[in-house]
């Protein structure tokens, strides 16, 4: 994340970042809900957030804004804005729409993808399907979400596949949810996906990580 240079002039604050305000004050919020500082249902106060950024109330809302679009904060004008809410439902809707878009990303970039790049990305999903305990499976979760974005060349694919590995990494982090039976068949799903990224084979490896992403949660 670019951090913003400042300095103080006739007590104001002088942006000296080529990253605009509405993303600083995007990456500040979105940091914050990831780290915990705040959950599911706790209400956010935009007015803390300008203050603290020292900026104005018009980049937070910007940021509000692109966080309620992407499904991670609900917003009642005039009442509150508050982290949203992740039930089972809503937790696994998430996975299975971050599959689907990782699994059409990899169909169209593993024919000219090199064996080295696949290679990464089976092992990702292996540490998904054999992962012990919910924190190594969700950062491994991440971390092919991730390198599958670096596969797309098209920048605005890119960004949807990037907003939703936020809400897919949040989720994770707020649903709560395990469901035990579907451990054999998430991780024979992982498996399959391994096996078809190894072997560049675009549209079965599609179909396994939508499995894979299905049964995550």
């Amino acid at each position: 994340m670019t951090i913003a240079k400042v300095e103080l002039r006739a007590h104001q604050w002088v942006h000296r970042s080529p990253v605009p305000l509405p993303e600083l004050a995007f990456q500040h919020i979105l940091a914050a809900i990831l780290r915990g500082d705040y959950v599911s249902g706790d209400k956010l106060d935009t007015a803390l957030f300008a203050q603290e950024l020292h900026m104005s109330l018009n980049p937070i809302r910007e940021a509000i804004i692109r966080l309620r679009d992407i499904g991670l904060v609900e917003v009642t004008p005039a009442r509150y804005t508050k982290v949203a809410d992740f039930t089972a439902a809503d937790s696994c809707a998430a996975l299975s729409y971050a599959g689907v878009l990782a699994g059409t990303a990899l169909r169209k970039a593993l024919p000219t993808t090199g064996e080295g790049l696949r290679s990464d990305l089976a092992a990702y999903a292996e540490e998904i399907g054999g992962a012990d305990g919910a924190v190594g499976r969700n950062a491994a979760v991440i971390g092919f979400l991730t390198a599958v974005t670096d596969l797309i060349e098209h920048p605005r694919q890119a960004i949807h596949l990037v907003e939703a590995t936020i809400l897919a990494q949040c989720a994770l982090q707020f649903s709560g949810v395990t469901r035990g039976d579907v451990t054999q068949v998430r991780s024979a799903a992982a498996g399959a996906a391994a096996h078809a990224m190894r072997a560049g084979e675009p549209y079965a490896a599609e179909k396994a990580v939508r499995a894979l992403f299905e049964n995550l949660a």
